[in-house]
Order: C-alpha cells, then structure tokens, then sequence
C-alpha cells in the first residue's frame, strides 16, 4: 500500500523519485509526523463535535482538494457537500488511527472507523493525505471505504 500510495503523491506533487530523495536530506519525519497526526486528530474531534467550521479548517480549501470513495472521485472544495450538509454521524469511533511520512510536507493517515448513523452501523478504513501549506497542515486527499469483506450472517 506505501508504494501505490507514494508513487500517488509522486504524481500529485509533480515531483520525480529523484527529487524526492534530494528533498529528503535533513528531513524531520517525527516533526511532519506529529503535526500531521494534530491535525488528524483536530479533523476526527470535529466530527465527533459536529463542528463544521473546524472539520471544513482542516481540509485544503482549492480546487486540488480530492475526495474519494469506492465509486467516485471528486475533486474541489466549493462544490463539497460537506460545506453545507447537516450530516453528521450519531456516532464515530476512531481506532489504530495511524500516520506514515512519505516525503518532506506530505504525510499518509488512515484510521478504522465504526460509524452509526440512524441506528445503522458500518464499518470500514477511512484515509487521508497530510500537505504542508504556507496557512500550515491540511487535508489534501481524502477517503472513506466501508468494509466489504465482512463475513456473512451465518442463518440460525
């Protein structure tokens, strides 16, 4: 998965191999890592807060902003539904939230997530791709996948 994930940073920040092994000279992994994961964490409290300007803060506001999921890719912040939908899960669980460094300003995240909503539950891997920006860390690729591969109701 890092590699499919890395080579996809490689082609959305324009960037050859190369030159992300030039950049990472002196790079500070723990400190890119750490700041990613604040703002992970800032964008899951926010949900759970149902704070829809500080979840829509942590988010890259441009037309480069990716969203996705199993059947679709979206891409731009104006024409996000999220900036003026009122849904918001009953309930969210976050766990082996996790970030990984891929090269100088760019960081992966993914977390597990079990999510109600009106009484149903679903479960699944949600993703995100960290940028550093000069207005500071945000979500520049975002995704959520529910779980597929769940083992089937055994009849009683």
């Amino acid at each position: 998965m890092a590699s499919r994930a890395a080579g996809m940073v490689v082609l959305v920040m324009g960037l050859a191999p190369a030159a992300l092994a030039a950049q990472g000279r002196g790079w500070d992994r723990g400190r890119d890592s750490t700041e990613a994961l604040a703002l992970f964490r800032e964008n899951i409290d926010a949900i759970h807060k149902r704070d829809r300007a500080r979840y829509l803060a942590t988010y890259l506001q441009s037309t480069e902003l990716v969203r996705t999921g199993l059947r679709v890719v979206e891409r731009g912040f104006e024409g996000w539904g999220a900036r003026t939908s009122n849904a918001w899960p009953d309930t969210l669980v976050a766990n082996e939230l996790e970030v990984h460094p891929l090269q100088p300003g760019v960081v992966y995240g993914r977390y597990r997530y079990v999510g109600v909503n009106q009484g149903v539950a679903a479960t699944g891997v949600s993703e995100r791709f960290f940028v550093r920006t000069p207005q500071g860390w945000r979500i520049a690729v975002t995704g959520s996948f529910p779980d597929t591969l769940a083992a089937p109701r055994v009849p009683r």
